[in-house]
């Protein structure tokens, strides 16, 4: 397995899980993971350009990062910026209560769109080097 395909396989699967956790209302855990697979998922995006993988949490500087190699990332900004918050937010006491169902399902929504335009990028690329229409980068 690539690289990114290991950062694929675990975002995934912490989208699952946040998916799974609503039905039982665990929005604080849920909302957590969504901002975790979209953390990773534009980290597969860098492995998979080749990138080094920076150590961080901040989804717009990782945004940043992918814009440098594919100026349409530009379209992520939106989504990282609504998710950066509950990679702490929720994870411990603080003013902020549990999050509402709302914060959940946008999470969740905010997440998947992430991933869904980092997946077909990856398989855009893919495919053009398979057909031997483009160079990698």
């Amino acid at each position: 397995m690539h690289g990114h395909e290991s950062w694929l396989l675990i975002a995934k699967e912490d989208l699952f899980a946040a998916k799974t956790l609503m039905s039982v209302e665990l929005f604080s855990t849920a909302t957590y993971l969504c901002q975790q697979s979209a953390e990773k998922t534009l980290k597969a995006y860098l492995a998979f350009s080749k990138q080094e993988i920076t150590k961080t949490h901040d989804l717009v500087q990782l945004v940043r990062l992918c814009l440098k190699i594919d100026k349409t990332f530009e379209v992520l900004f939106d989504p990282a910026e609504q998710l950066v918050p509950f990679a702490t937010r929720f994870r411990y006491p603080s003013e902020y209560d549990i999050p509402s169902l709302e914060h959940a399902e946008e999470a969740i929504k905010q997440a998947q769109k992430i991933m869904t335009f980092i997946l077909r990028k990856i398989s855009k690329k893919t495919a053009e080097l398979e057909t031997g229409q483009i160079d990698l980068f």
